[in-house]
C-alpha cells in the first residue's frame, strides 16, 4: 500500500469517525502516530488537495478539514422583513442582521420569541433606530447587561442596534454569515442573558455538526471579539 493510499485510507478515515472536524497538524500527527508515516508539508499539501478533489474530505477553511459536505445554512427569511424595512428608508446603509430564531432548529429549548440584531455605522444607529420604531418596531440602541433587563423584551419585532466593525462579513443579501453568528450568539448571551451560556454553546456544537462551517474564520472573529468557542476538534 502507497503512503498515499496509508493516509486516505487509515488516517483519513480513522479521522472522521472521531470528529467532525480536524485540521492538517492533526492528520500530520495522526499519520505518523497510526500509519508510521514521515509526511513532509508539501507532500502532505498535495496529498490533502487530491483527497478533496476525490471527495473523502472537504475543505473547512485554511488548513482545516471536515467529513461535512454541504455548508450550514440559516434561514434568510426570519431577517427579511427587517431587512427590506431598513434599505427602503436607507438605500446605502452599510448593515447586516441575524436573529435569535435562526437557531431555533439547533436549539434543546425553542426560543418562542425572538430578539433581531442589526448591525450598521455606530454613528447611524440612532437614526436607524427612530426609523425603526417609526415603523412599529421595539428598538434598543447597543444596550448593555445594565440595560438589557428593560431594553431588550424579546418578540418578532424586538430589534437591537449594533455597532458594525471592520471584522464583519458583510456578504450580499445583508445576512450575517453564518460562524459570524454563532460568535455573536455567544456574546449577546453574555451582554443580554438571552439563555443559558451552555444551551448557546450546545446550539454552537450542534449547528457545525449539522453541516459545513469554515473554521478559521470563526475563530479569527472569536478572537477578535474575546470568545472562547468549543474545540473543534472535539466535536463528534
Amino acid at each position: 500500500m502507497t503512503a498515499k493510499q496509508q493516509l486516505f485510507d487509515q488516517v483519513l478515515g480513522g479521522l472522521k469517525e472521531r470528529s467532525a472536524y480536524f485540521s492538517r497538524d492533526s492528520i500530520q500527527a495522526a499519520a505518523e502516530l497510526l500509519a508510521g508515516l514521515t509526511l513532509k508539508r508539501p507532500t502532505l499539501a498535495v496529498y490533502l488537495n487530491q483527497a478533496v478533489k476525490q471527495g473523502l474530505i472537504h475543505d473547512a477553511g485554511r488548513e482545516w478539514y471536515s467529513r461535512l459536505v454541504e455548508p450550514v445554512k440559516l434561514d434568510l427569511h426570519t431577517c427579511a422583513k427587517l431587512v427590506r424595512e431598513v434599505e427602503k428608508v436607507f438605500p446605502l446603509l452599510d448593515f447586516i442582521v441575524w436573529s435569535t430564531a435562526q437557531l431555533n432548529p439547533w436549539m434543546h429549548h425553542l426560543l418562542g420569541k425572538p430578539v433581531h440584531f442589526l448591525h450598521a455605522p455606530r454613528e447611524a444607529l440612532e437614526t436607524v433606530g427612530e426609523a425603526l420604531r417609526d415603523k412599529g418596531w421595539e428598538v434598543a440602541v447597543n444596550p448593555g447587561k445594565l440595560e438589557a433587563a428593560n431594553a431588550v423584551r424579546p418578540g418578532e419585532k424586538m430589534v437591537v442596534l449594533r455597532p458594525l466593525h471592520s471584522k464583519h462579513v458583510t456578504p450580499s443579501g445583508r445576512q450575517m454569515a453564518v460562524v459570524q453568528v454563532l460568535v455573536e450568539l455567544l456574546v449577546e448571551t453574555s451582554e443580554l442573558a438571552l439563555m443559558d451560556e451552555s444551551e448557546a454553546r450546545a446550539a454552537l456544537v450542534q449547528v457545525a455538526l449539522s453541516g459545513l462551517v469554515q473554521v478559521p474564520l470563526a475563530q479569527r472573529f472569536a478572537g477578535f471579539k474575546r470568545v472562547v468557542l468549543p474545540d473543534f476538534e472535539k466535536i463528534k
